[in-house]
């Protein structure tokens, strides 16, 4: 099956659920925000460019990661990806099946310190590293989506795009927080706090039928 323009919008929008709907990265949002303030304060750095530091953080490790995964796909045969697409698709609706439930796996990864560097911009790019990187198993459902969209092609640049679309997805967030005033961003942040869980039930329900789509329409339709 070939990937279309609609799989990268939900490749964007997995990616911008990844970090709203992970509570084990949202104490992160508090410090990157006091790094904010801090250089803001300092007189160094504008907010909007350390944002945009994180954002190519956040990018440059799910660059990263999308070549890796990309690169095992392409090693696999076709009859072992008309398996691997089914299963992951399955999987997605069991972890879909949890999210609706309020099960939050989040719970079971502990809490870790954010890297520094030697300048702003440096500490900033690494925080949106570690972010992306923190983000993706406390939030599996959305990376088990862009997996299950990247088996239904080998296509490299076709699946370097959905990753990539996934990581400006995962960094949106981490921008906005920074061209908002800081009381408009803790604003934000207890907001997603307080409604977690209804985020990720919209979001299971949304991604089920994501995952039944393709399962019945796609991969049943075509072996019939």
């Amino acid at each position: 099956m070939d990937i279309t323009p609609e799989t990268w919008i939900i490749s964007f929008l997995a990616g911008l659920y990844t970090p709203l709907g992970a509570m084990c990265v949202l104490p992160l949002y508090p410090g990157y925000l006091a790094f904010l303030a801090g250089r803001a304060k300092a007189g160094g750095s504008s907010t909007l460019s350390l944002g945009l530091a994180v954002t190519i953080g956040v990018c440059l490790s799910m660059f990263s990661f999308g070549l890796v995964f990309v690169a095992i796909l392409k090693m696999s045969t076709g009859d072992a990806l008309e398996i691997l697409g089914p299963a992951i698709y399955g999987l997605l609706a069991i972890m879909s099946i949890a999210m609706i439930a309020g099960f939050d796996i989040s719970r079971f990864f502990p809490m870790v310190s954010t890297p520094v560097g030697k300048t702003p911009y440096i500490t900033a790019a690494l925080f949106g590293a570690f972010f992306g990187l923190v983000a993706l198993p406390c939030n599996p459902g959305s990376i088990i989506l862009l997996f299950a969209i990247s088996t239904t092609t080998v296509d490299f640049i076709s699946n370097f795009i959905n990753f990539a679309l996934f990581g400006i997805g995962m960094a949106s967030p981490l921008l906005l927080l920074s061209a908002l005033s800081m009381e408009k961003s803790r604003t934000c942040i207890r907001f997603f706090t307080t409604h977690h869980l209804l985020i990720n039930r919209i979001a299971g329900v949304l991604m089920l039928m994501v995952a039944l789509y393709y399962l019945v329409f796609v991969f049943l339709v075509e072996h019939l």
